[in-house]
C-alpha cells in the first residue's frame, strides 16, 4: 500500500516538474537575454515572490535591474515555468500599447468558478471586449461626469463635515480608511442608487458587505492571498473545485442590488441619473444602433453585438467590476495624494490657494472643479513619484516581430510593458528625479506617454476621468477649510505590504488642522 502511495506521490512530482521545466530552454533557443530559471519557481524573481520575500508588482524591477538587463530592450524571465517577455524600451512600449495594438489587444484572463467575474471587461477578449468596452466608454463622457457629479458632491461635503469633527479633537487617522469611505459612498451614490454617510454609520451593512467583497484587512479571510494564487497557477483546477476570488455572500448582496435596481427602473421609468441609468441608455443606444439598415460598417457593429451574455448579466457583472477596480484603486489613490500633501506643506499651499480662488466657499461643480489645473497636476505627479506599479501586461493575440530586432512573440505569450525608467526619465520630465508638480505642467511639454497611471491605448483605464473626478471632490472636501499634517506615525515613503499588495506596508496617519 506505501509502496503504491510513494509511486503515485513520485508519478505527480515527475509530472509537475515536467510541466515546469519543458519550457525552460524557451529564451535561449530563441537568442533572446534571459534570468536563468529553477525548479519549481522559475526565475529568481518569480522565486523571491512565491516565497515572499518581494511583491508581484517588482517582477520586473528585480529581473532588470539585479541581473544586469538594464541595457536590453527585450528581456525574459520565467514565472514557474511560463515564459514572460518584457519590453525595456520606450518606443516598443509605444508599439505595444498604441501602434500594434491589435497584436496585443487581450489582458491575461483569469478561468473562475465566479460567472460574473468571466462577463468582467478585463476578462474579456476579442469582439466581446471591444462592444462592452464600448458600452462601458459612454457612460464617463464629460456630459455623463457632469451629471454624476452632483451625486459625489453630496459625498464630498459629508467628507468635510467629518474632517471638521476629526480637527476640533486632534484624532490622528489612517487616511486609508477615510478615502475608502469617501470612494465607497461616491460609488454607491452615483453607481447603485444608495445614500449612505459612512463617516457618520461606518459598520453600515453596505460598507461591512463591501470591505468584505474587496478583501479588506479584518473583513477577509487570512487565506485570500494564498487563495489568489492558487487560481492564477491553477485556474482550471480551481474551477473544477469552485474556488472564487471573491466572497459569494458579499458578492450576491451586491449582485441582488444592482439587478432589483436595474429592473425597477426598466419598469418604472424612474430616473436618478446614476450609473445604472447611464448604461440602461447605453444599451438602448447600442440595440437601436444594430437594428439600422445593413451597411458593411453596421454589419460589423451587428457581429459586436453578440454576446454569450444578456444585457442585465452584462450590467451586472460590470457594475461589480467597476466597484472592484473604482473602490480599490481610488483608496489608494487617496493614500497617495494626502500623503504627498503632508509631505510637501509648500506644495498643499499651493493646492488651497488654486481651490481658494476657484470655489471659495461656493459649491463644488463639475465646471469648478476642471478649473483646478494645478491640483491635477499635483495628483499626477503624486501617482509618479511614488513606486507602487512599474508594468502593463498584455497577451500576444497573433505572432508579432518586435520591430528592429529578430524576436517574435508566439501568440498567446505574455508581455510585460516595463515603464518604471519611462516615468523618471528627464526626456519625459523636467525635474524626474524630485517631487515637483511642474512637472505636469503643460508649458514644460512633459511627455504624455510618460505618464502611466491609467495606461495607454484602447486598454487604458476606462474610469480614467471619474476616479480623477472623485479624487478631485476629496481634495476640496480635505483643503477648503483645513490643512493636511504628518501624524506620529506618518512615513516618509510609502511602501506596499508584501503579503498583501493592495495595502501599505505602514498605512499614511495625518491629522486635520483647520485652517486661519
Amino acid at each position: 500500500m506505501w509502496i503504491e502511495i510513494l509511486l503515485l506521490f513520485l508519478a505527480v512530482f515527475i509530472y509537475f516538474y515536467y510541466e515546469v521545466t519543458k519550457q525552460f530552454n524557451f529564451f535561449k533557443d530563441r537568442g533572446i537575454p534571459y534570468s536563468k530559471p529553477s525548479f519549481p519557481f522559475g526565475s529568481p524573481a518569480s522565486a523571491k515572490m512565491f516565497t515572499g520575500k518581494s511583491s508581484f508588482f517588482t517582477l520586473d524591477s528585480e529581473t532588470i535591474k539585479s541581473e544586469g538587463f538594464e541595457n536590453e530592450k527585450v528581456v525574459g524571465f520565467f514565472s514557474l515555468g511560463q515564459p514572460i517577455y518584457i519590453i525595456n524600451d520606450e518606443e516598443l512600449a509605444k508599439h505595444v500599447l498604441i501602434k500594434d495594438f491589435d497584436s496585443f489587444m487581450d489582458r491575461r484572463t483569469v478561468e473562475s468558478a465566479d460567472k460574473h467575474a468571466d462577463a468582467f471587461l478585463t476578462n474579456l477578449t476579442g469582439n466581446e471586449w471591444k462592444q462592452v468596452r464600448s458600452l462601458m466608454s459612454g457612460i464617463f463622457t464629460s456630459g455623463k461626469l457632469k451629471i454624476m457629479s452632483k451625486h459625489i458632491a453630496v459625498v464630498g461635503q459629508n467628507l468635510e463635515n467629518y474632517i471638521s469633527k476629526i480637527a476640533d479633537t486632534g484624532e490622528e487617522v489612517n487616511i486609508r480608511v477615510v478615502g475608502g469611505q469617501m470612494t465607497l459612498d461616491a460609488i454607491a451614490t452615483s453607481m447603485f442608487g444608495l445614500e449612505n454617510d459612512s463617516f457618520k454609520e461606518p459598520d453600515n451593512a453596505f460598507r461591512t458587505m463591501a470591505m468584505t467583497l474587496v478583501g479588506a484587512p479584518g473583513y477577509a479571510s487570512q487565506l485570500l492571498m494564498f487563495k489568489v494564487m492558487l487560481i492564477f497557477i491553477f485556474p482550471k483546477l480551481m474551477k473544477f473545485l469552485n474556488v472564487n476570488m471573491v466572497d459569494q455572500k458579499a458578492k450576491n448582496f451586491f449582485v441582488d442590488i444592482i439587478s432589483k435596481t436595474y429592473q425597477n427602473r426598466l419598469k418604472t421609468g424612474e430616473r436618478r441619473n446614476d450609473m445604472i441609468d447611464l448604461l440602461i441608455d447605453e444599451i438602448k443606444a447600442s440595440k437601436k444602433s444594430s437594428n439600422k439598415e445593413k451597411t458593411v460598417e453596421s454589419e460589423q457593429d451587428e457581429n459586436l453585438s453578440k454576446t454569450e451574455f444578456d444585457d442585465e448579466f452584462l450590467m451586472v457583472s460590470n457594475a461589480l467590476l467597476f466597484f472592484f477596480a473604482g473602490f480599490d484603486t481610488s483608496s489608494q489613490v487617496f493614500d497617495l495624494c494626502a500623503h504627498k500633501l503632508a509631505l510637501y506643506p509648500e506644495y498643499q499651499d499651493k493646492v488651497i490657494e488654486e481651490i481658494d480662488d476657484v470655489i471659495g466657499d461656493g459649491p463644488v461643480t463639475y465646471d469648478k472643479l476642471q478649473e483646478l489645473k494645478y491640483m491635477e497636476m499635483f495628483m499626477m505627479e503624486s501617482f509618479r513619484n511614488t513606486d507602487i506599479m512599474e508594468s502593463h501586461e498584455r497577451m500576444c493575440t497573433k505572432d508579432y516581430k518586435i520591430p528592429g530586432t529578430d524576436y517574435v512573440v508566439p501568440k498567446g505569450r505574455f508581455v510585460h510593458v516595463y515603464f518604471a525608467d519611462i516615468i523618471n526619465s528627464d526626456k519625459n520630465f523636467m525635474n524626474p528625479t524630485e517631487f515637483d508638480p511642474e512637472n505636469f505642467n503643460p508649458e514644460n511639454n512633459h511627455a504624455k506617454f510618460g505618464n502611466q497611471i491609467f495606461g495607454h491605448g484602447p486598454r487604458n483605464c476606462v474610469g480614467m476621468r471619474y476616479g480623477i473626478l472623485v479624487m478631485k471632490t476629496a481634495m476640496v472636501s480635505l483643503l477648503r477649510k483645513h490643512r493636511v499634517v504628518r501624524g506620529a506615525k506618518f512615513p516618509e515613503k510609502i511602501q506596499l505590504d508584501i503579503a498583501n499588495p493592495s495595502i501599505l506596508k505602514d498605512p499614511v496617519v495625518v491629522k486635520f488642522e483647520k485652517r486661519n
